[in-house]
């Protein structure tokens, strides 16, 4: 997979609307009216993040994108977590008429 070709993808997907909203409706013709070449695995990849990103409004995922190249540098974008962070499992809520931070005795946080 060529790493420097996603990070391109990433980076103009990230920095261009009009790319990113035509790669989320059509990415086999976006890429295609963009020179975008892709191979086999690096489609896959695409349509995998196309995927798991789907709940994501445009601007969200732009900034995700762009937040991800930053953070990685010289990688290839980073995976989306789960939306429930680390373990995928959702955050507690706080209990009825409390401030939300603090805990019965005896419970335990996170």
């Amino acid at each position: 997979m060529r790493e420097a070709i996603l990070r391109d993808l990433a980076s103009r997907a990230a920095s261009d609307p009009g790319f990113l909203s035509g790669l989320r409706k059509d990415p086999e013709r976006a890429l295609a009216e963009h020179g975008y070449a892709l191979t086999p695995e690096e489609l896959r990849t695409v349509m995998d993040l196309r995927r798991r990103t789907a709940f994501l409004g445009d601007r969200t995922l732009a900034a995700m994108l762009a937040g991800g190249l930053k953070e990685r540098g010289g990688g290839p974008p980073v995976k989306p977590s789960s939306p429930g962070g680390p373990g995928g499992r959702p955050a507690r809520p706080g209990s009825p008429g409390g401030s939300g931070g603090e805990w019965p005795r005896g419970g335990r946080r996170g």
